[in-house]
């Protein structure tokens, strides 16, 4: 971007003359500004050597013509592109008198070219903003709720448009609202998150579907704050609108499988448990024959306990067990250890705990663990 643009202010240079519209508009006189400007000494101007359409633009000499000569018009107005002494275009602003019963015609003009062209850069600036702003692959959103709670639309990118299954245009021509393509299940979770934002002026973050075609629905996730208010007071919001719908069917697949493998587990005979290979003492998932020799509920051993197995031992042998599988894991053995546990019904047994390493599809590792009462044994070769 130019220097222009990042220029705050800037000087508008004015300058006076008086022309002859009777003589090729002669100027026949100027300040020093306009002189300066037009390259000819002030005695030439005097003299009637410069005449006032041989710096203005071919293009616009017609048309400034017709207006300075216009019947009956005191005041004249006209924008146009004259050529300095530099032989550069420059564009200005002019207004002028007209001398009644006289052909002659008072001109101040106002080089306005730096706005002239600091408006064009910015404009060309907000167009390549549109555009990235386009080439997001997430949604881009100004919304306002109106009065009767509904959700209008004021801007919205292609990313949005994608999300919604829709057009900028159908938005801008009011032919529905925002809160007409939300899921119905879902149009109080969001009304109620934009209300909390109304109230506490904080961001709000929230995920619901749309409706992109019918039985068709994308899940959206939406962070959003109060950017400014409408005259009627209406909040108006920013929002980054993010096409979640992936994210959530593999979290659905996730689920599934987790509550596939937990029915799986408690269905199996003998006492089977996994725990992950960095908690080691940490319970993933149980069979119903281990929760039953544990002694515990299966609420008690996961919302009061976390999992931890540890808790069930000794501080001391809970170090020594976690010790001995480290060292097993690291010396590639097969992971065999032995421990006291407590069970819920106060007794204490041994247990021999056998491991094996799994290796899962997304690079992750858990230890598959079987527990077999050792205690008789252990006792009698104690």
């Amino acid at each position: 971007m130019t220097d222009l643009i990042e220029e705050d202010f800037y000087e508008v240079e004015f300058m006076n003359l008086i022309v002859d519209k009777a003589d090729n508009l002669k100027v026949i006189d100027s300040d020093s500004h306009f002189s300066d400007f037009s390259g000819v000494h002030p005695s030439k101007i005097k003299q009637g050597k410069l005449l006032l359409l041989d710096i203005i633009k071919p293009v616009y000499r017609e048309e400034i013509m017709k207006a300075l000569c216009k019947k009956n018009s005191p005041y004249v107005y006209f924008d146009a592109e004259f050529v300095n002494k530099e032989d550069e275009s420059v564009f200005v602003h002019c207004t002028g008198q007209n001398f009644e019963g006289s052909t002659m015609c008072r001109l101040t003009i106002a080089d306005v070219s730096k706005s002239r062209q600091k408006r064009e850069a910015l404009q060309k600036q907000a167009k390549e903003m549109n555009y990235l702003i386009d080439l997001v692959t997430g949604g881009v959103c100004l919304f306002k709720v109106t009065d009767d709670m509904h959700i209008e639309v004021k801007y919205l990118n292609e990313g949005g448009c994608r999300l919604f299954g829709t057009t900028k245009s159908r938005f801008l021509n009011q032919e529905y609202r925002l809160d007409d393509l939300i899921h119905p299940d879902d149009k109080s979770t969001v009304f109620q998150a934009i209300g909390r934002s109304m109230a506490t002026d904080e961001p709000m973050d929230l995920e619901f579907r749309t409706i992109v075609h019918k039985d068709e629905y994308r899940w959206c996730k939406v962070n959003a704050a109060i950017q400014s208010y409408d005259n009627n007071d209406n909040p108006i919001f920013h929002a980054m609108l993010t096409d979640v719908t992936k994210v959530k069917q593999a979290e659905a697949k996730a689920d599934k499988m987790y509550d596939d493998l937990v029915e799986v587990f408690k269905n199996i005979p003998h006492s089977i448990f996994s725990t992950d290979i960095d908690n080691s003492l940490t319970i993933q998932l149980a069979s119903e024959d281990f929760i039953k020799f544990l002694g515990y509920s299966r609420k008690t051993l996961f919302d009061e306990h976390g999992g931890r197995l540890s808790d069930f031992m000794s501080q001391h042998e809970a170090e020594r067990v976690l010790d001995e599988i480290a060292d097993q894991i690291d010396n590639g053995q097969q992971i065999k250890v032995r421990y006291s546990i407590k069970n819920g019904k106060g007794k204490t047994y041994v247990v021999e705990d056998k491991r094996k390493v799994i290796n899962q599809d997304d690079g992750t590792k858990t230890m598959l663990c079987s527990w077999k009462n050792v205690t008789n044994k252990y006792c009698e070769n104690a």
